[in-house]
Formats: structure tokens, C-alpha cells, sequence
């Protein structure tokens, strides 16, 4: 009986250990695996890449939004700090920056814009030095890579092209 007891509980135990290091692992694994394929569209990291409007063909990832033009770069910021500008722009947009844990560490959009690009200078503590711009907007990552989820709403069809030109504008530089 003792022995059917200890088989129980090691049996349970070696369960809920896998159970946890499943739930643990299996987000960061898809997230490695995606941006992946984010880097090589893209050409390298700290580069956008940007999708077309999204349509019922479109399988990149599940329940894409047929009305925000997306658009994603896989940072880097062990080589070196990123300065990213956005452009102004007056409609909903979004940019989630997440690490590589998979949770969401900042937000930048245009809310908080007002009347001028945003400036933001991304680093962490493995970054090497570099001199900021006054106005850019400093935000450490926990950890030297992740991802940039961009989005940009397209309320009207008509405006696509000068939304897509728009986001197209948005800047990387390395800061060395």
C-alpha cells in the first residue's frame, strides 16, 4: 500500500513539474519561433517589417484585426541602444513593445504624441554606451531582445496608401 502511495505522488509530482515547465516554456518557444520568421522578412533585427492589410487568407497569427495595418521589428539592443521616431500621426496607433518572456513592458502611441514625433530611446543594462537625445523618451527592456508589435487603424479604405506611407516613415537608428 505504501509503496502504490510513493508511485502516486512521484507520479503526481513528475505531472505538475511538467505541467508547470509546459505553461512556463511554451509561450517563449512560439515567441522565438515567430520572431524568427519576423527577423528574415524583415532582413535582421532592428528592422520593420511591414503586412498588408489583413484579409480572410491572412494566417500570420490567430484573429488578426481586418482594420489595423500591422507591422513588427525583433529588437536588439545588446549590440547597441535603438533611437525609434514616430511620425505624427492624428488616428489610433499603437506600438507594444514586449520582451522575450512574452509580457508587454511598454506602450507607445498617439495618445502620446500632442503635436510632434515621438522619440524613444530603447536599452536595457547589457546595452553599450550611448548619449540620448534630450527630447526622446528613455525605456529599459528586460532583456536585450524582444519585439515591437506596431498597428495602425484604417478606419477608411480610402486612406490605406497614406497610412501605409506613414508608417513606413518610422525610424531606426543604432545609437553607437
Amino acid at each position: 500500500m505504501k509503496k502504490n502511495i510513493f508511485v502516486f505522488v512521484i507520479s503526481m509530482l513528475v505531472t505538475v513539474g511538467l505541467i508547470i515547465f509546459a505553461l512556463q516554456a511554451t509561450p517563449s518557444y512560439l515567441m522565438k519561433k515567430r520572431n524568427e520568421v519576423y527577423l528574415q522578412e524583415a532582413g535582421g533585427f532592428n528592422k520593420f517589417y511591414h503586412q498588408q492589410l489583413p484579409d480572410s487568407d491572412f494566417d500570420a497569427f490567430v484573429s488578426p484585426s481586418p482594420d489595423l495595418l500591422y507591422s513588427y521589428l525583433v529588437f536588439d539592443v545588446s549590440r547597441a541602444a535603438i533611437l525609434v521616431e514616430f511620425p505624427v500621426h492624428a488616428e489610433f496607433w499603437v506600438n507594444q513593445m514586449v520582451g522575450d518572456n512574452t509580457d508587454t513592458f511598454a506602450y507607445v502611441g498617439y495618445k502620446d504624441q500632442l503635436d510632434r514625433p515621438i522619440r524613444l530611446v530603447l536599452f536595457n543594462h547589457e546595452s553599450p554606451m550611448f548619449e540620448a537625445p534630450e527630447d526622446a523618451k528613455l525605456i529599459e527592456a528586460p532583456s536585450n531582445t524582444g519585439t515591437f508589435l506596431l498597428r495602425y487603424l484604417i478606419r477608411n479604405k480610402r486612406d490605406l496608401a497614406e497610412i501605409d506611407a506613414k508608417r513606413r516613415l518610422v525610424k531606426v537608428v543604432e545609437l553607437n
